[in-house]
């Protein structure tokens, strides 16, 4: 999006879409984690859905995000990236019909 290359975000789309629809990708994420874990794909997730050109593509796998995301141990250490802090942040506005409330994702390079 930042080159306003229409293709490439087409191809990003279509490589997220076939990552959330293969089980053995989404099985090696194992924490809550913003960085290599549940928490970081549902704020890709949301954030893809907000200018994707099929935006129930991505907003319609939110739910099962979430819940892989509850059936996994909350983080013990309370930092950002692996800790507690990053986890709650990430599922901010994952509520079906929500919105992320702030822009506080903006330093992962999202927006």
């Amino acid at each position: 999006m930042a080159l306003a290359d229409a293709d490439r975000k087409r191809m990003a789309e279509r490589a997220l879409l076939y990552c959330l629809t293969d089980p053995p990708q989404l099985d090696q994420l194992t924490t809550r984690g913003l960085c290599h874990g549940v928490g970081g794909l549902l704020c890709t997730v949301q954030r893809v859905a907000e200018d994707a050109e099929t935006p129930t593509a991505f907003s319609d796998r939110l739910p099962e995000l979430r819940e892989r995301f509850l059936a996994l141990s909350p983080p013990k250490e309370p930092g950002f990236l692996t800790g507690a802090a990053g986890a709650a942040l990430a599922f901010q506005g994952t509520e079906p019909g929500s919105e992320i409330p702030t822009e506080w994702d903006g330093c992962l390079l999202l927006r």
